[in-house]
């Protein structure tokens, strides 16, 4: 019971719980702590060039959230803010944090009356006409290279897993659809020589994404073509098409039409690959798929959630795939679903 009510005042005051870690890794908190070995209070407080009050206050919170451990007088880094807070750390979530500061803690609040009217109302917080989060990044570029920056970030962590996980002997083209900053498309191209990567997405993350190529000396097998997934048709000449992050947005109609578009430009035995994050199937969680759920009905499309792998196969099924593959273990919560034309 005592957890359970812990839990419900974590919730409660989850916002707060959220600018104290904010507040720590502005401060560089955890990089003191680990680079001293721990601090006693009046160490912190000197650290951070802060009032020993406003250090005790920040202490107080982030040992009581178990990202700090307190021996005698000395508060030390726990094995969490070890892992996953410390900049230069492979885990480090800052660009996570980051994203939630800019782009989901402004809007979130909407969730209500997104829930009510079944879009997302959060999106009047980034002024600008289009109806979802992607039409309106490029008028704000503090915010846009936040979203990419996080975006990068996490494809640099997670995706990988799929270059080595999925067999691309047999491929020769592959089109990366939305693959923005062109993270993915340069990992498949460093992963398997043989491969030529085109990134298809909209003008203004494809000026990332050409600069990023450029910069890997990879110009000769990773292209770019400017175009709307939903209205312009797909590069011509793939056997593979991939999928990364962008089931999550729209709904299971949406996310079929987009199959049945690569399904009729696929050869036999083409294929198209879905990596997602994936919630049960029995829609009880995890709790980062209810998180990012509620951010893509009330901020980013109105129209989308973390979908089951069910889902995706249910749409691959649909759009015409006569086979599917399922493989799990390829990320934190992540699955990789192929349809085999």
């Amino acid at each position: 019971m005592i957890e359970d009510i812990e839990l419900l005042h974590t919730v409660i005051h989850g916002h707060t719980a959220f600018e104290l870690l904010r507040t720590g890794l502005e401060l560089d908190l955890f990089g003191h702590l680990e680079e001293t070995g721990g601090l006693d209070l009046a160490g912190v407080a000197a650290a951070l060039d802060t009032e020993e009050h406003a250090a005790r206050v920040l202490l107080l919170g982030l040992a009581s959230l178990r990202l700090l451990h307190k021996e005698g007088d000395t508060y030390r880094n726990a094995p969490l803010a070890r892992r996953c807070l410390l900049r230069g750390s492979p885990n480090y979530l800052g660009p996570r944090v980051e994203m939630q500061r800019h782009v989901t803690n402004p809007g979130i609040g909407d969730l209500l009356e997104s829930v009510r009217r079944n879009t997302n109302i959060g999106l009047r917080h980034l002024a600008g006409s289009g109806p979802t989060l992607y039409d309106r990044l490029a008028a704000h570029p503090e915010v846009q290279r936040v979203y990419y920056e996080n975006m990068g970030d996490a494809s640099s962590k997670t995706f990988p897993l799929v270059a080595e996980t999925y067999d691309f002997s047999s491929a020769r083209h592959v089109i990366d659809v939305g693959g923005g900053e062109a993270t993915n498309a340069l990992t498949l191209a460093r992963a398997h020589p043989h491969l030529q990567v085109t990134v298809f997405d909209l003008d203004e993350p494809l000026a990332l994404a050409v600069r990023n190529i450029k910069d890997a000396g990879l110009e000769d097998r990773v292209h770019t073509r400017a175009g709307d997934l939903f209205a312009d048709p797909l590069p011509e000449g793939a056997d593979t098409v991939v999928f990364s992050h962008l089931f999550e947005s729209w709904s299971p109609a949406r996310n079929t039409e987009l199959l049945r578009k690569c399904h009729d430009a696929l050869p036999p035995g083409g294929s198209v690959l879905v990596y997602s994050f994936v919630s049960d199937d029995d829609n009880t969680g995890p709790l980062s798929a209810a998180f990012m759920s509620a951010y893509f009905l009330a901020i980013a499309t109105g129209e989308g959630m973390v979908p089951s792998g069910q889902d995706i196969s249910r749409c691959l099924v649909d759009a015409g795939f006569s086979r599917t593959e399922r493989h799990d273990g390829v990320g934190f919560q992540h699955a990789l679903i192929a349809g085999i034309k």
